[in-house]
C-alpha cells in the first residue's frame, strides 16, 4: 500500500473542488430542468414528441396490450393518396353520435388500437408526419399504454395540448384538404372545425362514405352489423304511452313554430315510440332514424328487424295515417326527405345531429335547435321513478351478495382475479327479476389498475384481488324498470393511513353533494365544487366529472344533466324527477384508484321556511350499498357527515335487508349488518385529534 502525505491530501482535495464545479455547470438536476424547460416550450408551441409517450421509441419492453397500427396506417394512407386527402379525422361516433357504438362501428379502436370510448384520431397522408389522438383525463394513461409508437398522445384539457385544427396547420401546407366521414361528425363540431382550418387555407371536406371501411372489412375481422329485432318497452315500465309522447313533442314544436323535426338520437328513438333493441352493446337500441311531421311519423329502421308485435304496437296497419307510424328502410332517409318534407315545412335538427343530416335539408327550411326530446325524457314520470328505485332495491341486492362473497373467499385465500370478479357479478344480476344484462363493461381493478380511471381488464393485465391492495369495482344493470350504475372500492385487509385518508375525502365530498339542499334554478353544473371540496384542501383532485344523467332501461350515461366543469351546450335547471349519479373519486398512478358512486334523485326539499316562495330542492340516493367502513376515518367526519352515513345505512339495511332476507341470502344480509353498524359522534375526541 503507497502512504498517504499530507501534501497528496490537499492536492486531492484540490482536484475534487474542481471536478465538482465542472459537474455542477451540468449536473443533472439542470439537466433535467432544461430538458424540462426545452419540452415545455415545444409543447406550448404546439409540438408533442414521439419521446413523451411511454416505451417509446419503442424498447425491449412496451406494454403487452399495444396492437401494432402499422400495417392498418399504410393500408389507410393509400387510400388518402387515391381520395386525395392529407389528413384525415376518425372520430369515435357512430352515424348517431352515439357515446357507445356497436363492434361494427369502431373505426377509431381498429385504426389506433385504443380502446377508450371518447376519443378523436388524424392520420397523416405523410407517414414520416405520424399521427395523433386526442382524448381527455379519464383514458390518459390507458391511451398510453394501448397506443403504438406511431401516434402522438394528445391530452385533452392541458394546456399546452394543441387543438385539432392547431396541429393539423403545424404539419400541413397551404391549400391541403382535410377529410371526415359527414356522418360521425355532428354539425357544431363541422363548423367549428371548418372555420379554424380556413384560416390556415385548409380545406375541410365532408362525405358520407368512411375510408376506414375500404381497410376494415370482414376479412380483416370487422364484425357484422346487428340484425337483432326490437321489441316493445312495455307501458307498465316506460310510464307513457308512445302516443302521449309523440302528441306531447308535436304541440312543444308547434311552439317552437316547427313543424317537425328529425330525431337522430339512438336513445330519443327508443324511448319515443317505447321500442327496445340490442344494436349497441349495453344499452337497449336500434338503429334508426325518425321524422316527426303534423301529419305523419317515419320511422327509418331495417325492415327486417320488425317483428309483429312490434307492428301493431305502432299500428302500421292503421287507416288513419295520423295514428300510425310509417317505415322506410334506414338508408333511405336521404332519398325520402324531398318526397315527404314539404316546401313549406320548417324542420328542427339538433347541432348534435351529424353534419351529414344536416346537408340534406335545405338551409331555408332547417331551424338549428336542441332536440325537445331531451328534458322531455331526462325527467322521469312517476312510474319510471318507481321502477329506477325498485331496479337499484334489486341491483343492491346482487352486489351485496357477490362482495360478500367475494370478500369471505379472498380472506380465507380462494384465489380471485378481475376478470373473473366481473364474470361472477354479472351472473348474480342475471338471477334477479327484470335484468337484461349489464349496463356498461364493468371496471374490476385492483392495487394500480384501479388508477386508470375506465380501466377494462385483460388477461395481459388481470391482477389478483387480494388483502395487500385496493380493489375498485364500477358496475351496473340494465332492467326492465331502469338502469343502474354503483361505484364501491374495498381493501380486504389493512389499508395504508393515507388510503384510508384519500377514501374518506372522497366521501366527505360524495356526501356533501347529496345532502346540499338548493333552490328551484339551480344549475347541474354548480355542484362540481362540492365534490372537490375536502380533495381541494388536501391539495387532491380527479381528473373526470362528477355526474352524469342516466337512462331510464337507456343510456347508463344520459345527457344531461351533467355536473362536471367541462363547458357544455346545455346547462340544464335542475327539476325534481331528474337523476344523476355522485361519483367523485381520487387516482394515485402506479397504486390505487378510489372512487365512490351513487345514483341520485332531485326531490322537493322539506324546509322551515320557504323565502320567496321559491320551492327547494335536494337529492335522494336511489343506490342502496353501503360504503366500506375499513377505508373510512371517522374523526375526519363533521356530525352532519356522520348523521348523514347513519340515515343512509339504516336506508340501506330497511329496504335491502328485507329483500336479502327474502330471497333467503343470509351470508350477504349478516355482511350487509356488518358493514352499516351505527357511527358514534364523539366531538371532542375530534377535537383533541385535530390539536395533535
Amino acid at each position: 500500500m503507497v502512504p498517504v502525505t499530507t501534501r497528496m491530501l490537499i492536492w486531492l482535495f484540490a482536484a475534487l473542488i474542481l471536478l465538482t464545479q465542472a459537474v455542477l455547470e451540468v449536473s443533472p438536476v439542470d439537466a433535467v430542468e432544461k430538458t424540462r424547460i426545452e419540452t415545455e416550450g415545444k409543447r406550448s408551441t404546439g409540438e408533442v414528441r414521439e419521446s413523451d409517450r411511454l416505451a417509446c421509441p419503442e424498447n425491449s419492453n412496451p406494454p403487452s396490450i399495444r396492437t401494432n397500427t402499422s400495417d392498418r396506417l399504410r393500408s389507410l394512407r393509400e387510400v388518402m393518396t387515391l381520395a386525395g386527402y392529407d389528413a384525415y379525422i376518425i372520430p369515435s361516433e357512430d352515424d348517431h353520435q352515439s357515446k357507445y357504438v356497436s363492434e361494427y362501428d369502431k373505426r377509431r379502436k381498429y385504426i389506433s388500437g385504443f380502446t377508450g370510448s371518447a376519443g378523436i384520431a388524424v392520420v397523416l397522408q405523410k407517414e414520416n408526419e405520424g399521427a395523433a389522438l386526442w382524448t381527455d383525463g379519464r383514458y390518459f394513461l390507458q391511451a398510453d399504454k394501448e397506443l403504438d409508437c406511431n401516434w402522438l398522445l394528445m391530452k385533452l384539457g392541458l394546456s399546452k395540448t394543441p387543438k385539432v385544427s392547431e396541429w393539423l396547420s403545424s404539419k400541413l401546407s397551404r391549400g391541403a384538404t382535410v377529410g371526415v366521414d359527414a356522418r360521425l361528425i355532428t354539425y357544431t363540431e363541422w363548423h367549428r372545425w371548418e372555420k379554424e382550418l380556413r384560416k390556415y387555407n385548409i380545406s375541410l371536406i365532408g362525405e358520407p362514405k368512411n375510408l376506414v371501411d375500404n381497410i376494415w372489412t370482414v376479412d380483416q375481422g370487422r364484425p357484422l352489423e346487428s340484425r337483432n329485432p326490437i321489441f316493445i318497452h312495455e307501458l307498465k315500465y316506460a310510464g307513457k304511452s308512445w302516443e302521449t309522447k309523440l302528441a306531447d313533442l308535436q304541440e312543444t314544436l308547434e311552439l317552437k313554430g316547427v313543424n317537425g323535426t328529425i330525431v337522430t338520437a339512438l336513445d330519443d328513438i327508443a324511448w319515443l315510440f317505447n321500442v327496445r333493441g340490442s344494436d349497441i352493446p349495453y344499452n337497449p337500441f336500434f338503429k334508426a332514424y325518425a321524422l316527426i311531421l303534423p301529419e305523419q311519423s317515419r320511422l327509418y329502421v331495417r325492415k327486417d328487424i320488425i317483428t309483429p308485435e312490434v307492428e301493431e304496437h305502432l299500428k302500421l296497419q292503421d287507416f288513419d295515417e295520423e295514428k300510425r307510424v310509417h317505415i322506410a328502410e334506414y338508408d333511405t332517409l336521404d332519398s325520402d326527405l324531398p318526397n315527404v318534407l314539404g316546401k313549406s315545412n320548417k324542420i328542427l335538427i339538433s347541432p348534435k345531429s351529424s353534419y351529414y343530416v344536416h346537408s340534406i335539408v335545405p338551409q331555408d327550411q332547417k331551424v338549428v335547435e336542441e332536440s325537445p326530446i331531451i328534458m322531455m325524457k331526462i325527467v322521469k314520470n312517476e312510474v319510471e321513478i318507481e321502477g329506477m328505485k325498485n331496479a337499484h332495491l334489486r341491483d343492491a341486492v346482487a352486489l351485496i351478495d357477490f362482495v360478500s362473497l367475494l370478500e369471505e373467499e379472498v380472506k380465507a385465500g380462494i384465489p380471485w382475479d378481475e376478470i373473473k370478479a366481473q364474470e361472477e357479478l354479472s351472473k348474480y344480476r342475471l338471477e334477479q327479476p327484470l335484468n337484461k344484462g349489464d349496463s356498461f363493461s364493468t371496471i374490476s381493478a385492483s392495487g394500480p389498475n384501479g388508477a386508470v380511471i375506465h380501466y377494462s381488464s385483460k388477461p395481459e393485465t388481470n391482477r389478483s384481488i387480494d388483502t395487500e391492495h385496493i380493489y375498485l369495482l364500477d358496475s351496473g344493470g340494465q332492467y326492465l324498470d331502469g338502469t343502474t350504475d354503483v361505484t364501491r372500492t374495498f381493501h380486504f385487509g389493512t389499508p395504508t393511513d393515507f388510503q384510508k385518508e384519500t377514501y374518506t375525502r372522497v366521501l366527505m365530498g360524495a356526501i356533501e353533494l347529496a345532502s346540499f339542499v338548493f333552490r328551484e334554478g339551480t344549475r347541474d353544473k354548480d355542484f362540481e365544487l362540492l365534490a372537490r371540496k375536502y380533495l381541494y384542501e388536501a391539495g387532491l383532485n380527479y381528473n373526470h366529472g362528477t355526474g352524469h344523467g342516466i337512462g331510464a332501461f337507456l343510456c347508463v350515461h344520459e345527457f344531461p344533466p351533467l355536473i362536471s366543469s367541462a363547458s357544455s351546450d346545455i346547462n340544464v335547471v335542475l327539476k325534481a324527477g331528474m337523476f344523476s349519479s355522485d361519483e367523485p373519486g381520487y387516482y394515485e398512478e402506479g397504486e390505487f384508484g378510489i372512487r365512490l358512486e351513487n345514483i341520485i334523485m332531485v326531490t322537493e326539499a322539506k324546509t322551515k321556511h320557504n323565502f320567496g316562495g321559491l320551492t327547494y330542492l335536494t337529492w335522494d340516493p336511489v343506490t342502496l350499498v353501503p360504503f366500506e367502513p375499513n377505508l373510512i376515518k371517522i374523526e375526519m367526519l363533521n356530525e352532519h357527515q356522520v348523521n348523514w352515513l347513519n340515515d343512509y345505512h339504516q336506508k340501506v339495511r330497511y329496504l335491502v335487508g328485507k329483500e336479502l332476507l327474502a330471497q333467503d341470502k343470509g351470508r350477504a344480509y349478516a355482511w350487509m349488518m356488518n358493514k352499516t353498524q351505527h357511527i358514534p359522534f364523539y366531538p371532542c375526541q375530534r377535537l383533541v385529534k385535530n390539536m395533535e
